[in-house]
């Protein structure tokens, strides 16, 4: 499985008008997000998921933008500073190879958006993420079928298992492998 992280100058591919045609983020993430609600997006690059999941959390919840690189989390504040969301979103720099918050048990969802595996170690990001969740939680998983292959997807989904996920739904269409796990 390939371990290398997206770089910030690929940013603008991550970001655009175009991807959001074709990922439809409110769709996504509507059935799982409401008001009020602390959600962690995990590899969150230049934020495009960070605005719908604001919006949809309200001003009484609250976003935390985790990333690994630095470069990418300026991208984000300068994302939210412009479109007035900084009150609601926390940035966070993970480690290498921990996401690195401290607390448990205080986030309600999960987003890992076609960045599992780039994780070197992705057993301790499914354990990090379980015990971040709170009982009942939502973790989306997603990866994209053209960087992982279907073995490799199964094995994130054994990572997760091990660390006390349950399926709840597959949500896999042509572009990518895509499931939702729970914390029971």
């Amino acid at each position: 499985m390939a371990h290398s992280v997206c770089s910030a100058e690929r940013a603008r591919m991550l970001d655009n008008p175009l991807r959001s045609l074709l990922i439809r983020p409110n769709r996504l993430l509507a059935p799982y997000v409401k008001p009020g609600m602390t959600v962690l997006d995990i590899g969150c690059g230049p934020g495009f998921f960070i605005t719908p999941l604001a919006q949809l959390c309200g001003p009484s919840g609250r976003v935390i933008a985790a990333d690994l690189q630095r470069e990418m989390l300026d991208m984000v504040a300068e994302k939210i500073n412009r479109q007035g969301l900084a009150d609601q979103v926390i940035l966070h720099q993970t480690l290498a190879d921990s996401i690195n918050l401290p607390d448990k048990n205080y986030v309600d969802f999960v987003i890992a958006f076609h960045m599992v595996h780039e994780v070197p170690r992705p057993g301790i990001l499914f354990s990090e993420v379980f015990d971040v969740l709170k009982k009942g939680g939502i973790f989306l998983l997603s990866e994209p079928k053209g960087h992982v292959k279907k073995e490799e997807f199964d094995q994130e989904l054994i990572h997760a298992k091990n660390a006390g996920f349950t399926c709840f739904s597959d949500k896999s269409g042509l572009m990518e492998y895509q499931i939702i796990l729970k914390k029971s």
